[in-house]
């Protein structure tokens, strides 16, 4: 019982680390720290998740299902972000090659 208290508990930190993910920009320093926790989160579940596991009996069914549920949408909130950093790192290294452009153009 203690090991789902965690787990729900762990849940809402993940849910919570995502949205602040979503809403913190990029080159924000809090953003390092927000991708360390996540990964805390994630350890930490993956773990608890692995001691169910071995203790099954069929009860613990439909938390399960449920369990994978949240991986599944924890997931798609990741990629979500995931994209979005990678446009952004895109983007940034595109405007630093205009500017060098224009740099090397107005040298001359």
């Amino acid at each position: 019982m203690q090991m789902l208290i965690e787990l729900d508990e762990i849940n809402k930190n993940l849910t919570n680390c995502l949205a602040s993910l979503e809403k913190t920009p990029a080159e924000d320093k809090s953003a390092d720290e927000l991708v360390q926790k996540l990964h805390e989160c994630v350890e930490r579940r993956q773990f608890i998740l692995d001691k169910v596991l071995q203790s099954l009996n069929a009860e613990d069914k439909q938390m399960l299902e449920k369990q994978l549920q949240l991986t599944q949408k924890f997931e798609q909130q990741a990629q979500i972000i995931l994209r979005h950093r990678q446009e952004l790192l895109h983007l940034g290294s595109k405007t630093k090659r205009q500017i060098n452009v224009y740099k090397s153009i107005g040298a001359k």
